[in-house]
Order: C-alpha cells, then structure tokens, then sequence
C-alpha cells in the first residue's frame, strides 16, 4: 500500500510560480508527497490517497477512522443526512468527534470541518480527531463536538479538475451547512439547545466555528463572507478566497466581498475571531498572504490583529501534518480551556 499526496498545478499562476521556484533553486517538476510533506509546486487542492488503485478510497478512510477511533478518549459517531442538490436528493454521511467529558446536559462548542480537492470526511477525522482528543483530555481547549463533513455530494464528483470542487464549496457555504447544522445540533447538546431556528443559531454563534483545509479554506472564506451570522471563529488553512472569480476581482474588491458580511452586519473586531494559517514551505502561502495584507491594509479598524491572525507552521507544506499541527495551534484560541 502506498501513501501519497497529489497536486494540481495552477493554470492562473503557473508562470510565476516557475520562475519564483527557479530563482529559489528548488526545481519546477511535478512529483509524489509522503505525509511528512516534503514541498510542492503551487497552492491549490491536494488529493489524499492511502490506498491501492483498485480499491475505495472512502471505504478505505473510513476503515481506518474507525480503527482511530479505538484508541481515543472520545468516541466518533457517524450522522446521516439528507440533501438536495440540482434535482437530486443525496444522501451523506459526517462524523462526529464527541469528546469524553461531553453530557447531554451540558451545551459544547462545535467546530464544522471540511477537507480539500478530492478528500473525504473520514480521511481528515482520521488525521485531526486524534489531535482533538489530546488537547481536550489535556483541558486545553474546551468540551468542543467536532463535526468533519464532505462538500461533495456523493464521490462521482471528486473529479480530476480542483476548480469544479468551488461550485460544491460555494453551495456548501450558503445551503448545505444549514442542513448538517440542524442534523448535528438537534442531536447533540450545542449551546443551541436543539433550536436550529435562526435566531438560535444568531445567539449561539459565539460557541460555533467553521474551517477547512485547501479547498475547504476557500469553503471557509465563503462561510465567514456569507454565513457570518451562524459563526463567530474561522479557521481557514492553507487555501485563500476564491470569492468574486466570476468577475475577475482584483485584491481590494476581493476584500471588499470577504468583508461584506462584517459591515452588512454592523459587526465590529470584537465579533468574530478568523485564525488562518499555513505551512511555511506550502505555496498556499503565496496567495494566502497578499489577500490578508490586503484586508489590514483595507480594514485597519475591523482586521485587527486579534481578529484576524495568520500562524504559520514552520518547516511544513501541504500535508496531513500540517493540518494536524495547524488545529492544534488554533483551537484552543478559539475555544481555550480553563
């Protein structure tokens, strides 16, 4: 069995990442990543795969979650939802990471999780619940219910084409994670409190948070732009926004989308916390920085440096390691422990 990570090449940046990478003398040529992650070519979506040609990744993933699963303090449980996509009704499953000191008396945070450009939910719960249990068992973040869910609507769409995955991110953003939201909260005790109405929801975003890795970083900023009234914390990993493509938006008018939904609402630095980050050997840096450049330079009093934080994990790419390690950082800033 062979593990390894596959990139896709940028078409709106390859030439300059070409010539970035040959003045840094660390070559141009496309190759294979362990999960150590030893350097890629540009910032777009990752493809995990564990697993030989011939078999299933998902079942595959989802095989090894559960052997995970045994080992932890907290237990992962599997949700069962329904949802409608271009005609036809899907149904998709998300795993729950519930941790041990979790009581149906008593309200948790949640965190909704979502993995990058051919991944599944199974194959990231198995890389971050682990890391989860420890900060939880060890008191440094918070009771949280991590939900790790798929933006694809059932497997035929992971296709060889990352830059198809951004209609799914997009309508997982606005539609779907209301739906996964009502199946995750009415079942579990959130500070919601099983009411999935809007006004719950509105009153209890302070306990809730939204992120994603590559893809499911774009998703993020998607989420934070346009679902900012469901979520107070945003964890955004190495991937940038993808917000106004369809018009070309240049930087300041893609800050100027990202942070709509901030001013619309009226809400100040104090109301939501977005903590991104991104390996320091991972291209995602690349495009990730000048877009939060942007936003500071834009939105000094709103972009704050408690609002808006970029942590970067020394000496790693775009790897599973990385994930791992970018959770650990930022969880408990969102929901630290006591």
């Amino acid at each position: 069995m062979t593990t390894r990570l596959v990139r896709k090449t940028n078409r709106f940046r390859i030439t300059a990442i070409i010539a970035l990478c040959l003045l840094a003398l660390v070559g141009v040529t496309s190759f294979a990543l362990n999960r150590s992650g030893n350097g890629q070519k540009d910032p777009t979506a990752i493809a995990y795969e564990d697993y030989e040609e011939d078999e299933d990744p998902l079942a595959e993933a989802v095989t090894s979650l559960m052997d995970t699963a045994k080992s932890l303090h907290g237990t992962i449980d599997t949700i069962t939802y329904e949802q409608s996509y271009e005609g036809t009704t899907y149904t998709k499953q998300a795993y729950v990471y519930v941790p041990a000191s979790y009581a149906s008396d008593t309200p948790a945070n949640v965190l909704y999780l979502t993995h990058g450009w051919w991944g599944n939910a199974a194959g990231l719960a198995d890389g971050v619940a682990p890391v989860v249990d420890e900060l939880e068992t060890a008191g440094k973040a918070a009771p949280t219910l991590v939900v790790f869910a798929t933006y694809y609507p059932d497997r035929s769409f992971a296709t060889d084409d990352y830059e198809e995955d951004y209609t799914l991110n997009r309508f997982f953003a606005t539609s779907e994670i209301d739906t996964l939201i009502d199946a995750v909260e009415s079942r579990y005790t959130t500070f919601a409190r099983g009411d999935t109405s809007d006004q719950s929801l509105r009153a209890s975003r302070r306990h809730r948070a939204f992120g994603g890795f590559s893809m499911g970083a774009t998703t993020t900023w998607d989420v934070f732009a346009l679902r900012l009234q469901y979520f107070y914390g945003y964890m955004p990993m190495a991937g940038e926004s993808w917000i106004g493509r369809e018009e070309d938006a240049d930087s300041p008018r893609i800050a100027e989308l990202v942070t709509a939904g901030v001013e619309r609402a009226q809400y100040g630095p104090q109301d939501f916390r977005v903590l991104a980050s991104v390996g320091s050997e991972d291209p995602a840096l690349w495009d990730m920085t000048p877009q939060i450049d942007e936003l500071r330079e834009d939105y000094p009093d709103l972009m704050t440096e408690d609002s808006l934080q970029l942590w970067i994990d020394d000496g790693e790419t775009h790897s599973m390691t990385s994930i791992a390690n970018q959770v650990e950082h930022n969880l408990p800033l969102l929901f630290p422990g006591k």
